[in-house]
């Protein structure tokens, strides 16, 4: 059984690395419009590289919506 406890403890030290990096990264791609889906296989499955992709590639935030309601986006409906 002491075979597996290396394993296991670099499992865990992964995991305790990727998810706070993948969470943030796919909050960032929902706020930047893109698919959060793809940016968490990125960051995950490629790590490090997808993170420095993502880092490198990610494009500008949305602006935010004013919040006023504006007739003219709608009078050709």
């Amino acid at each position: 059984m002491e075979a597996a406890s290396p394993v296991i403890f670099f499992l865990i030290a992964m995991m305790a690395i990727l998810y706070p990096i993948a969470t943030w990264a796919t909050r960032d791609a929902t706020r930047r419009g893109k698919s959060p889906i793809l940016v968490f296989i990125a960051i995950v499955f490629f790590f490090p590289w997808g993170l420095i992709a993502w880092l490198v590639f990610r494009p500008d935030p949305i602006d935010p919506p004013d919040g006023k309601f504006d007739l003219t986006d709608h009078r050709t409906q």
